[in-house]
């Protein structure tokens, strides 16, 4: 079986919406719509990189980074730090339990892409570091237009294909990529720790007194993993957004995949991909724990932990006797 999808199915990309206009009839300036970024950092930001830009809009409220395309030269997407672990629940977590920080690695976090297995079946875009504005890092992606992924039984098939590739790779600990890993050993307790400052931590319950067994290997892991982070672009598809890989626990990345499949035909269509590589593990004596740091990431949005909780455990080789 090819490693792609028929290509065919996939419609061009719609055209970025446009910011609308700051100007009244009367030349009076209004407020910029929330969402897009202030014409004034477009001015300074294409002023530093000598380029004209063209400002896109925020894909969601919560987003990592603002986006402008640029227009001259080669075009790109240029892609400046709008949230960091101060203030941004999903990066706070990926400093405090992984050790992940982008503001402070910028450069070095280019490199992620090169340390990947070969020949996945969605390669990712080649990131570029060009340097800082007011201490936000800024970075450049080549130009792909194409249709962002809604979860179509076809990619789920080509997601689990991707996924069982990366987990072929088993790693020496977790943590980020760029510094020494951590043993699997000190998992549950980083993390049970991490929890217990968390604002909302009562939440949780009695969950971070309880005793969880330790990771089994640890693999390739993109902690903020949606559809919308894969392109179906004219030659194939590409992974547009993967700036957070980390190490983790296999455990957690296939808590994440629970949540992210919500339906019986999602989840056979990844399994399908998947198994080409391996197995379904057994998640359940980590299930709750990673479920837990999901929740304090807000990786499915600002939810409460019993709705999480709550969620299909389908996550088990006895799902599928």
């Amino acid at each position: 079986m090819p490693d792609t999808p028929d290509l065919s199915t996939c419609s061009s990309y719609p055209v970025p919406p446009r910011r609308p206009s700051t100007a009244e009839a009367v030349g009076e300036p209004r407020p910029v719509p929330r969402g897009w970024p202030e014409e004034s950092l477009t001015r300074r930001l294409s002023t530093y990189l000598g380029q004209p830009l063209e400002p896109l809009a925020l894909a969601w409220p919560d987003s990592a980074n603002w986006l402008w395309r640029q227009r001259g030269g080669t075009p790109g997407l240029i892609k400046l730090a709008r949230t960091g672990p101060d203030h941004d629940p999903f990066w706070r977590a990926m400093r405090g339990v992984f050790g992940a920080d982008r503001w402070a690695t910028p450069e070095g976090l280019t490199r992620l892409a090169g340390a990947l297995p070969a020949r996945l079946p969605i390669p990712p875009l080649p990131l570029t570091f060009l340097g800082r504005l007011d201490g936000a890092p800024i970075w450049h992606l080549p130009w792909s237009s194409g249709q962002p992924s809604d979860l179509s039984i076809t990619f789920c098939e080509l997601l689990g294909d991707q996924l069982g590739r990366l987990h072929q790779d088993t790693v020496s600990g977790f943590g980020q990529p760029l510094a020494q890993p951590m043993p699997l050993l000190h998992w549950n307790t980083r993390v049970t720790r991490f929890l217990a400052h968390h604002p909302r931590c009562a939440e949780l319950g009695t969950l971070l007194k309880r005793t969880f067994p330790a990771p089994t290997r640890a693999v390739w892991c993109l902690p903020d993993m949606r559809a919308d982070q894969y392109l179906c672009a004219a030659t194939g598809w590409v992974w547009s957004d993967w700036e957070a890989l980390v190490w983790a626990p296999i455990e957690f990345d296939w808590a994440l995949v629970e949540l992210l499949l919500e339906t019986p035909e999602q989840r056979q269509a990844f399994m399908k991909g998947y198994s080409r590589h391996g197995r379904m593990i057994d998640l359940d004596g980590q299930r709750e724990l990673c479920r837990a740091l999901l929740w304090a990431m807000e990786a499915f949005g600002p939810r409460s932990y019993a709705e999480l909780a709550a969620a299909p455990a389908w996550v088990s080789p006895r799902s599928l006797a």
